[in-house]
């Protein structure tokens, strides 16, 4: 009986060592200058899976009893968050070119539109509920 053990070749390349950004995973040639920070750093808060366990499901969690108890949520409470979330991304992919802190304009952007898109995600997943208890109620 003959047992050959095969070895593989191991190429890890950019995304092994860390080094790969998100913007590569579906065109590694773009420019630094060809990616929006905000939909990134959106996009990296949502699918990290360290950050979102540690941050932002926690935070999303506060988000909805604030909008249970019909209490409007201002933008000015996504500024930690997102400022931890730009701490993390920015240690996580180091971009050429990154400035070392969020600019203001930056960060009044992302919280702007993480705040639009939660709010909306929270009544469309209200709405369904709602839709989901009426038509059970009809079936019974």
């Amino acid at each position: 009986m003959l047992i050959q053990v095969h070895v593989g070749k191991h190429v890890i390349g950019h995304a092994g060592l860390g080094k790969m950004h998100i913007f590569e995973l579906y065109n590694p040639n773009i420019k630094r200058e060809d990616f929006d920070l905000t939909d990134d750093l959106i996009f990296f808060m949502r699918n990290d899976p360290k950050f979102y366990r540690q941050e932002y499901h926690p935070f999303l969690q506060k988000f909805h009893r604030h909008c249970d108890a019909d209490r409007r949520v201002s933008t000015k409470a996504f500024v930690p968050i997102v400022t931890k979330a730009f701490e993390s991304y920015k240690d996580s992919f180091p971009v050429e070119g990154l400035e070392e802190k969020l600019s203001e304009e930056n960060l009044q952007d992302v919280c702007e539109k993480l705040q639009a898109e939660e709010t909306q995600f929270y009544h469309d997943e209200k709405n369904k509920k709602t839709e989901t208890t009426d038509e059970t109620k009809r079936t019974v």
